[in-house]
C-alpha cells in the first residue's frame, strides 16, 4: 500500500451486513499537496480511488486490483485543511467469479466527494 499510514490513517473500519464503513484522517502536510496545490490542498481523484482500493485490501487482507469501473464521479473538492476526516462507505457484493462489486462514496461532514461503483479482484 502506497498511501496508508503516510497520506492517511485509518481510525476505524467495520463491516456490518456487507456494508463497509471506515473513518480515515488525511494528512494535509503530505508531499502530494506540495504540487496539488500549495496553500490550497486538493486531494487528487486518483488518490481518492487508491484510498478505496487500499481500504478494500485492508479489510480482505489481500491485494485488491481494479477489474472494471462502472461509475466514478467526483462531486466536491476534498481539502484536508478544511475537512481532514473522511468517511468511506461501501456496499460489498461477492460475484460468482470471486470478485468484489462495490458501490459507495467518500464523504466529509460537508457531503460526498466521490461516488464510485466498480469491481475488484482479490490477489
Amino acid at each position: 500500500m502506497i498511501l496508508k499510514d503516510t497520506f492517511y490513517s485509518i481510525k476505524s473500519l467495520e463491516v456490518i451486513d456487507n456494508n463497509l464503513e471506515a473513518n480515515i484522517v488525511i494528512d494535509p502536510k503530505h508531499a502530494i499537496f506540495e504540487g496539488h496545490f500549495p496553500g490550497n490542498p486538493v486531494t487528487p481523484g486518483v488518490v481518492q480511488m487508491e484510498i478505496v482500493k487500499e481500504i478494500l485490501s485492508v479489510h480482505f487482507a489481500k491485494k485488491a486490483v481494479l477489474k472494471t469501473m462502472g461509475n466514478c464521479k467526483f462531486l466536491s473538492i476534498l481539502n484536508p485543511n478544511e475537512t481532514p476526516g473522511v468517511a468511506v462507505k461501501l456496499s460489498l457484493t461477492t460475484q460468482e467469479d470471486g470478485s468484489i462489486k462495490i458501490a459507495g462514496q467518500l464523504a466529509t461532514e460537508k457531503g460526498a466527494c466521490l461516488k464510485i461503483s466498480a469491481v475488484y479482484l482479490l490477489d
